[in-house]
């Protein structure tokens, strides 16, 4: 074999890798593009969730046409006033910023083919041939410059990219400030009970009450009381976000369980579940069934009782404000900005309530400023730690480097140019990519230490980390680390030579010049970056065909036994997570801003990048990903400012490589670059941050007019309350076809019913044991297990279903209506807003339960609770009012006399609950309005700070139900105040209910359940009293 000088082979390497990467990367791509069109009408559930969850408000373009690439039109054709209401100002502005980085790199591409061509041409003036290197590709760029005058063409270059970003850049700022008005002006926001209410942290002792709240509102921060409309003070709650985490976890224990033994619906095994307790080993025996039922009821009992006594807990330091209208709340927390002292409460803008973490916002000023402090600490450490494996990635991304460190190697990687070329082009990029799926995850318990208050502030805390971490990892160490492993191969060289000597290796230190090779190892590992970028493509279209969740998702039905809530989990949207990809979009940016005038072949490879990114993201928002707190664009501004940081850096890397060429001239006329960016940053901030983060009222916003409102019946209590006191507790789910198996499972009777939760009608056998005590077991069918209606709720009223994740719990549930929100103005409340299905605009209609589902009316069709030919249809659900018995919960025992048969239960019983709904605008659009409440408040949710009635004395039937009776609302609107009236019930003059017997008359809520003869029933009216 014939002998090949290195730096051929090398040379060889670099075109062969990068060849079969571009190839590679482009047959898997379009292989993807293909089977994603081929999968896509075929797999809604995995490529299209949003259109089954959305409300037609809501709902994307449909999709008329299954062609392959026919999905592409109504993607990029969709303007932005329709994707503002479609997907959010929050997913707009992502779109927007890939747009705006899509439309440079194409400007700075065109522009950038006459640095290249200059670069060619001044190499071959000043070396009369091109020298030999391992890369080709470095002709193109500055390397082989040496006669500083080419430079000036840089330094013009870097003067019109500069002016051209800029342009850009404020463009864009003035264009968000004329959304973030349009959003503040929006009936989303104008309704919403937040955006006039503010959130004070820091409460001292002596303010802890909402008089005294409400006396330091008035007297400190100068606010008339006639602009205050509510004040609330939180207490802490106890256990019951561990006890609720719990009993989420029991639930889906017992789910488990149940989904193992009743796999077969025709036969069941007479050896039933069993587990050990304390340990498998030695652990005492008991049966998993009983068990787990049995602490489900335990853990509900403490949580009732917990709710309970809430009144009783001690306030907390920190409390919500809210005022009668939007522009006096944001010109309080606009004048307060800023003033964080560390024994003076901090006055915000309150943020959604399912964007608080609870548990943070107990924590002071300066507590906070230590935790930051120590935070910072960890996230340097943690900088400094993964230098190890960026390092030995430099050495895998180039096989000069790995010969260089271990020669045996250079044989292998010679002999095979293919081999080679792949591991340099392709292992170094994926190895990186996956060294930073966990960074995220590490970055999010950093910052929540550190004391961020909500989830979207969490996020954009996340977001900046993440940047500078790929900043400070990815491209110095990276650059620094390269030149690091060449001085090392120069040294190592020297001693195989035999030059063992110190002074020797002295020399080749001293002679290597570490500045130049720095710099020239900036310019060489642009290869390293193209090959990044250019997998990275490879990687958005994965994320458009999402070819790892659909496997996940068929394993995970077809091989692990899913219980019915997993399969109803598989099929909600995800949620999108900006920080990540972001940070992606935002550090290719700064990587094409570094190589644009010293390595200009980059920018194309970072606009064909850019413009791949916004089609695919486009789908993707529209159709697949929901976002999960809306904040009107927020991120813009921390997005903002990393795009002005990158241009500052890449400004002053330009001044530090000009000199390094020797170009010290050219470097001075490059000075005034990062003082004009900064000058940009000042105007944008001083012209544009107020209109964005502030309301101001106009003559002709609708809150002037009158248009919208002020609702006083929102109460902050109820929506600012912590989440754990109003979360509806999760009932065991099993699928309809082994329903009839669960009587032998439990050893009782099963009595069919159906229940109003959240809008929707959900079937529950109802196991009555042993004195007609009983449990709930929910049962869906195969329809109702493509459909989650958490899900579609959390998609209509963003902000309204908390996530409870923050509060040791990853339960997520719905923000209930306290007893006080009875309606002021409407009493025909029942009929327009009915929550019978047939009525209930805000079901989608491919939901099961919806009348406008073909298969809705259809006499076989287990959800239509008013066809009386339905055999799954009990006769206690009333036609006609949507009333769905429900009954209070006894005391819980557990008879020991039975090893295998749970024989007291949870009482479920058929009992009347009443529609709830008040005549105002909740959170976020006409959409948003409270959920019906169930008889049994205490059953699914207690009120926040508010008042708690007792229970009622036992009661026998044929006693009617109306024994108590409570003023509960008469609310006076000067000085909010509730007059409780322990033997009326009257608001408008209006009875709300009243049980007869044998009767139930819907014009005058006159109602008498039947035959309820347990003995145990007791007459409860969710906090009013029948």
């Amino acid at each position: 074999m014939s002998y090949v000088p290195p730096e051929e082979r090398e040379t060889k390497i670099t075109i062969t890798g990068m060849y079969s990467q571009l190839a590679v990367n482009t047959a898997i791509g379009v292989g993807t593009l293909i089977v994603f069109g081929f999968l896509r009408p075929r797999n809604g559930i995995v490529y299209a969730p949003k259109q089954k969850y959305s409300s037609e408000k809501k709902q994307p373009p449909k999709i008329e046409n299954q062609g392959i690439f026919s999905w592409i039109k109504p993607v990029i054709s969709a303007p932005e006033e329709l994707l503002i209401e479609k997907i959010g100002l929050d997913a707009v502005m992502f779109l927007r910023f890939i747009r705006m980085c899509r439309n440079m790199f194409l400007w700075l591409f065109l522009l950038g083919l006459a640095i290249a061509g200059a670069n060619l041409y001044g190499t071959r003036q000043d070396r009369k041939q091109f020298p030999k290197t391992d890369n080709p590709l470095q002709y193109l760029s500055i390397s082989f410059l040496r006669n500083s005058r080419w430079f000036w063409i840089h330094v013009a270059f870097t003067w019109i990219f500069s002016l051209i970003i800029f342009r850009f850049l404020y463009k864009q700022y003035k264009e968000y400030s004329a959304l973030k008005k349009q959003y503040f002006r929006s009936e989303e926001y104008q309704s919403s009970l937040h955006s006039r209410t503010i959130l004070i942290t820091g409460v001292p002792s002596n303010m802890q009450s909402d008089e005294g709240l409400q006396k330091y509102v008035i007297g400190n921060l100068k606010v008339n009381q006639q602009q205050v409309s509510q004040v609330h003070i939180s207490r802490k709650v106890g256990r019951l976000p561990e006890l609720i985490e719990e009993h989420e976890k029991a639930v889906r224990e017992l789910e488990s369980v149940l989904v193992k033994y009743l796999k077969d619906p025709n036969h069941i095994s007479s050896k039933r579940p069993k587990h050990s307790l304390g340990g498998r080993c030695g652990g005492e025996k008991v049966d998993s069934i009983d068990y787990y039922t049995s602490r489900i009821q335990s853990l509900e009992e403490e949580i009732y009782s917990e709710r309970e006594r809430i009144k009783e807990r001690k306030a907390i330091n920190y409390g919500f404000v809210s005022f009668t209208n939007i522009a006096d709340a944001h010109s309080v927390a606009k004048k307060f900005e800023g003033k964080v002292t560390l024994n003076e409460p901090q006055i915000l803008l309150a943020p959604w309530p399912k964007d608080i973490i609870w548990n943070n916002l107990t924590v002071t000023n300066a507590v906070k400023g230590t935790k930051r402090l120590i935070g910072y600490a960890f996230f340097l450490l943690l900088c400094f730690f993964w230098l190890f494996p960026i390092g030995f990635l430099t050495t895998a991304a180039q096989i000069q480097n790995i010969v260089k460190i271990a020669p045996f190697t250079g044989d292998i990687f010679y002999a095979n140019d293919f081999l080679a070329g792949f591991i340099e082009s392709w292992m170094g990029p994926m190895i990186m990519g996956a060294f930073f799926i966990v960074l995220p995850q590490i970055l999010r318990i950093i910052s929540r230490y550190q004391g961020k208050a909500t989830k979207s502030s969490l996020d954009r805390a996340v977001l900046g980390k993440l940047y500078l971490f790929f900043l400070i990892n990815n491209i110095v160490m990276y650059t620094l680390s390269s030149t690091l492993v060449d001085l090392y191969g120069k040294i190592r060289a020297t001693i195989n030579a035999g030059n063992t000597d110190f002074k020797d290796l002295y020399k080749v230190v001293k002679e290597a010049d570490f500045l130049d090779e720095l710099a020239d190892s900036l310019i060489k590992v642009s290869s390293f970056w193209i090959n990044y970028i250019s997998l990275r493509g490879v990687g958005a279209i994965f994320d458009l065909a999402q070819i790892v969740s659909l496997i996940l998702i068929s394993i995970k039905k077809f091989f692990v036994q899913p219980t019915p809530r997993n399969i109803k989990e598989f099929s909600r949207p995800p949620d999108f997570d900006y920080p990540v990809y972001y940070n992606i979009h935002l550090f290719f940016f700064t990587v094409g801003m570094l190589y644009s005038v010293i390595a200009p072949l980059i920018l194309f490879f970072c606009f064909a990048y850019f413009s791949l990114a916004l089609v695919v993201y486009r789908y993707q928002l529209m159709y697949v990903f929901t976002t999960k707190i809306e904040t009107g664009g927020t991120f813009w501004r921390v997005v903002f400012n990393r795009l002005i940081a990158s241009l500052l850096f890449w400004q002053v890397i330009m001044v530090a490589v000009m000199n390094l060429k020797g170009a010290h001239i050219q470097s001075v006329a490059l000075l005034p670059l990062p003082a004009m960016t900064l000058i940009v940053k000042f105007i944008c901030a001083k012209r544009f941050d107020a209109p964005i983060r502030y309301y101001k009222r106009k003559n002709s916003d609708p809150e002037y007019n009158n248009n919208i409102v002020s609702n006083t019946n929102d109460k902050v209590s109820n929506r600012f309350g912590h989440p754990v006191l109003t979360a509806e507790l999760i009932t065991p789910m099993v699928h309809s076809n082994v329903k009839h198996l669960l009587s032998k499972v439990y050893n009782g009777r099963i009595d069919e019913t159906k229940v109003n939760r959240r809008g929707t009608i959900r079937s529950m056998s109802m196991i009555v044991g042993k004195n007609n005590q009983s449990f709930n077991i929910q049962t869906v069918d195969n329809k109702e297990l493509e459909w989650d209606e958490q899900a579609y709720y959390e998609e209509q009223k963003p902000g309204y279903y908390i996530d409870y994740s923050d509060t040791a719990s990853n339960y997520s549930g719905t923000t209930y209506a306290s007893a006080n929100n009875f309606p002021q103005k409407n009493q025909n409340h029942h009929q327009q807003r009915n929550m019978h299905p047939n009525n209930n605009p805000r079901l989608p209609p491919n939901s099961p339960n919806s009348p406008n589902n073909p298969n809705y009316h259809n006499p076989n069709n287990p959800n239509n609770p008013n066809n009386p030919n339905n055999p799954n249809t009990n006769n206690n659900v009333y036609p006609n009012n949507n009333v769905y018995p429900k009954q209070p919960r006894p005391r819980y025992q557990y008879d020991n006399n039975s090893s295998s048969s749970l024989h007291l239960l949870r009482q479920e019983s058929p009992a009347p609950s009443v529609d709830n709904y008040s005549n105002y605008s909740d959170d976020a659009s006409s959409l948003y309005r409270q959920q019906p409440r169930e008889i049994n408040n205490y059953n699914n949710s207690a009120p926040r700070g508010g008042y708690t009635p007792p229970l009622p004395p036992p009661i026998t039937p044929p006693q009617q139900y109306n024994q108590r009776g409570y003023n509960q609302n008469n609310y006076n609107q000067n000085n909010h105040q509730n007059n409780y009236n322990q033997n009326n019930y009257n608001q408008n003059n209006y009875n709300q209910t009243n049980y007869n017997q044998n009767n139930y008359n819907q014009n005058n809520y006159n109602y008498n359940h039947q035959n309820y003869n347990n003995q145990n029933d007791r007459g409860y009216n969710n906090h009013q009293g029948y």
